[in-house]
Formats: structure tokens, sequence, C-alpha cells
């Protein structure tokens, strides 16, 4: 085989592995005009992860206080509806990047997983930014239940979070 030819059917094979592993349905704001808040008495959290050409394959989980709450995947947002309290959060590549989250009801904060440089190499690591960026980078990208697609889905309402009492290494 010719190696031009060779590395055509390389990059083909390789955008073709990439596509497969984008999320495929609709984008949040094509869902609602904003953002939907919490119900009453709650917060709520939204995780979401831009499209990463570097990672763009890997998966990973969210977790919370201990908890595995929802899976994020590259070009995805889901949400959890959280009790008032803290929460510590990070995803099982990077327990470094921690975030630290206190909630009061009607609060909305927004997670970004986004891939950085860890003590073992490329992860997937936490990032809490301001509604404001957190709607605007969000709002192009794929609404999931956080769930991996062989899971079965969440009933409603969604899964609802129990603060923690403390946290061990919390700095504040």
């Amino acid at each position: 085989m010719p190696r031009r030819l060779a590395q055509h059917l390389f990059v083909a094979a390789l955008a073709l592995a990439l596509l497969s592993s984008c999320a495929v349905g609709p984008k949040l704001k094509e869902l609602y005009a904003a953002p939907p808040g919490p119900e009453p008495g709650q917060a709520r959290i939204y995780f979401y992860r831009p499209l990463d050409a570097f990672l763009i394959a890997r998966e990973t989980e969210v977790v919370i206080n201990d908890q595995r709450i929802g899976q994020t995947i590259s070009g995805t947002v889901f949400y959890r509806d959280a009790l008032p309290g803290r929460y510590r959060i990070h995803t099982v590549d990077d327990e470094i990047s921690v975030v630290y989250l206190s909630l009061e009801a009607g609060d909305v904060a927004y997670v970004r997983a986004q891939s950085q440089l860890g003590s073992i190499g490329f992860g997937i690591g936490t990032v809490l930014v301001t509604p404001e960026i957190g709607q605007a980078e969000a709002e192009d990208l794929v609404l999931t239940d956080g769930r991996p697609p062989e899971a079965e889905p969440l009933s409603a309402p969604q899964l609802v979070l129990r603060p923690a009492e403390r946290h061990c290494c919390d700095p504040r």
C-alpha cells in the first residue's frame, strides 16, 4: 500500500473514532431558553465538559462527597439537585483539583470538567466557574442525564444530593 494512501486511511480512521465518541442529542439551549433552576428548597449543580480534542474519547465519573453521581463525556452537560449544604466535588481521575462548594436553597452552580496535567499524566479535573461563564459554555453542549449509555435512566425527579457533615481536607 502506498504511503500516502496509508496516511489518508489513518486520518479517516482517526476522524471516525473521534466522531463516534462525541455525544449526540439535543443541546441545552435547544431545550430551554434559560437553564432550569432547582425545586424550592434545593440548589442545582450543573456539570459540563466542553468539547476537548485532546481527551475526547476519555470518560470519567464525577464524585460528590465520596459518591459517584454521574459520568462526564466531552461535549455534554448534566445536572443534579442538591440540598443546602457543603459539597466536595472531583472526578475519579483527579482528586487533587477538588471543588469545595457551599450551597443555599435556590443557588445554581456550574462545575467544568477539563483536561489537565496531573501527577501521573493527563486527566480530567474539576473547576468551579461563575454562573455566567458556566451557562455560556454549557448552552451549546448536549444535555444528558449523566448516566453511561448502558445504565438505566434516572427516574424523575433527579437524584437529590445530601450535604456532607464536614470535609476532612476542606481548607476553608
